[in-house]
């Protein structure tokens, strides 16, 4: 084969492979998920994602457990602090950004079960592979969250609204135990 033919089949070789590299590059699918992040007074907080899969029910628990609505954006894969588990999370800079450092993430599905993942520092990242409806999952959260607190732990989780003035209008005012 003459020099110029050579040439001719390797800039169509080049072509042809930088072609099926770019047409493979934009039909692969995109599997990011956008997150939405509750947080306490106490800095924990739980993750759900995919963000569209949140219905009514686990929404309304979340917040009467006391968390509120702090941040939402693309979730990226992230492993645990020794590594050997991955899930999709919030990129580090968020989780620094509200000092939380014990975190419940719920995967939502699209039947309205959840696989959950729990991140502690001390733990690793916990992924157990069972799925849970929703029922099962208020009964564990609360446990999670004394697990979190450690040796000050609360018996039963209720959201109180924030303390107002007292009768005499001094401090804050007595909270109901229910």
């Amino acid at each position: 084969m003459p020099p110029e033919e050579v040439k001719n089949v390797r800039k169509t070789f080049i072509f042809f492979f930088l072609a099926l590299v770019g047409t493979c590059t934009l039909a692969r699918p995109s599997f990011a998920y956008d997150y939405h992040l509750y947080q306490n007074f106490e800095k924990f907080g739980i993750l759900v994602f995919p963000k569209k899969n949140i219905f009514k029910g686990l929404d309304d628990y979340i917040r009467s457990i006391g968390f509120e609505s702090v941040d939402s954006g693309k979730a990226v894969m992230r492993y645990g602090p020794k590594r050997s588990n991955q899930t999709y999370m919030m990129p580090p800079t968020v989780q620094k950004k509200f000092l939380m450092n014990r975190f419940i993430i719920l995967q939502v599905l699209e039947d309205q079960n959840l696989l959950v993942a729990v991140f502690d520092p001390n733990w690793e990242l916990t992924l157990p592979s069972a799925i849970f409806p929703l029922e099962e999952v208020k009964k564990n959260i609360p446990r999670t969250l004394n697990v979190f607190r450690g040796s000050n732990p609360q018996s039963e989780i209720s959201f109180y609204p924030p303390p107002t003035a007292n009768q005499y209008g001094k401090g804050p005012a007595n909270r109901p135990r229910y």
